[in-house]
């Protein structure tokens, strides 16, 4: 394939982790460690980060149609929704002639919070905003707050839903909410020259099926693509894959259900199930470490994933594999040495004949969720310098 680059990410942040725990104080050198900051406490820290270093942080949302123009045909209800989210960038790189954007797809099982954590370090949109990109995210249909039905929508529609944010975003067609951060908030949304569409996971696969169905405004300049490889899943993966299946053929529960049988005279839309089932079956199949305090923050933030989405996921890896050659752009390819779900990840960028240029980077000493591991900062560098090379 030509214009194919390789990278291996050295973990070199665990050792940097490593020497500074060194300098820590024991338990015997002073008094008890103070409790753990709330999650608003989090999430006013992260927005005073924010303001001290001028990066603008705006909620946003667009109106979008829950339909399928795709090539993965399946089923959706057609009615129209309100996708939420955050634009967040440098002041500075929002008020550019031609500014450039990376839209953001989460995978399973974690909504826009996966690129928000708030820990220091581990904040991917505000992370990348220090590096000079500006990053939207969102919670695609069936995640986040007003969940409908989780058989209402696929990812074929994900990807057409996907395809109408793009074509907002390069139109400035948004709303913009009440900012945080930056007091140099745009009046206006911004309207974007580039557009690039990156995702982990299912959020992955989504942009591919986004950019090998979709032409002009609608269609991304380039992908960036984590975690996913079509080719290798592998059998623990597939293992609670089936499991969810099985739970969704009953009808699955509703999103916010409690633990136990579903309550037979409940209200709420149903048709959601977990992958992973607990947390310890979270943290062991998304981390390398399970026990590092990130783990356990979003192991507190676990979603339930629509039953179909998960249930259009078979097919799709059909449709890929007669469409990935259909993508024309260039391609980034990022994978965890450790990942536990997905493996081959030369096989699946192997079927991507028709980019013109693919670079892939691996994560040392990373499991799945690898821009929530210690490996984090280094992949962030290597796709700011690719980002940099697609405007």
């Amino acid at each position: 394939m030509p214009g194919t680059r390789n990278t291996l990410i050295a973990a070199g942040a665990v050792a940097a982790v490593a020497a500074a725990l060194v300098l820590l104080p024991s338990e015997e050198d002073g008094p008890s460690a103070a409790p753990e900051p709330t999650a608003r406490e989090r999430a006013q820290a992260t927005a005073e980060r924010m303001a001290a270093a001028d990066i603008v942080d705006v909620p946003v949302s667009f109106t979008v149609a829950n339909r399928n123009g795709s090539r993965l045909p399946c089923n959706s209800d057609g009615e129209e929704y309100t996708l939420r989210g955050h634009l967040t960038g440098p002041a500075d790189a929002l008020e550019q002639d031609d500014p450039a954007v990376t839209v953001y797809q989460h995978g399973q099982a974690a909504g826009e919070w996966f690129w928000r954590l708030d820990e220091p370090g581990y904040h991917h949109t505000e992370e990348m905003a220090l590096l000079g990109h500006v990053s939207l995210t969102l919670d695609r249909l069936g995640y986040g707050g007003g969940r409908p039905d989780g058989l209402a929508m696929c990812l074929g529609s994900q990807a057409d839903m996907t395809a109408q944010v793009i074509e907002q975003v390069r139109a400035g067609d948004y709303t913009l909410g009440e900012a945080g951060g930056s007091d140099r908030v745009p009046d206006e949304p911004p309207a974007f020259d580039t557009v690039v569409l990156a995702g982990h996971h299912s959020g992955a696969q989504i942009a591919q099926i986004t950019a090998y169905s979709f032409d002009g405004p609608a269609a991304p300049d380039a992908l960036a693509l984590m975690a996913w490889s079509g080719t290798g899943v592998t059998d623990r993966a597939n293992a609670r894959f089936f499991g969810g299946l099985a739970s969704c053929m009953q009808g699955g529960v509703p999103a916010e259900a409690a633990a136990g049988p579903p309550d037979p005279g409940g209200t709420d839309a149903a048709g959601y199930t977990y992958v992973d089932v607990g947390r310890t079956s979270y943290t062991r199949a998304n981390f390398r470490d399970p026990a590092t305090p990130v783990a356990a923050l979003a192991a507190g933030l676990q979603d339930r994933t629509p039953c179909g989405d998960l249930g259009t996921q078979v097919e799709a890896l059909a449709t890929d594999t007669r469409n990935l050659h259909r993508i024309e752009v260039p391609v980034l390819f990022a994978f965890a040495d450790a990942d536990t779900r997905v493996s081959d990840g030369a096989d699946h960028a192997g079927l991507f004949t028709g980019a013109p240029d693919t670079e892939t980077v691996t994560v040392a000493d990373a499991g799945h969720y690898l821009v929530l591991e210690p490996g984090a900062a280094e992949l962030r560098t290597a796709l700011a310098d690719w980002l940099e090379e697609q405007r």
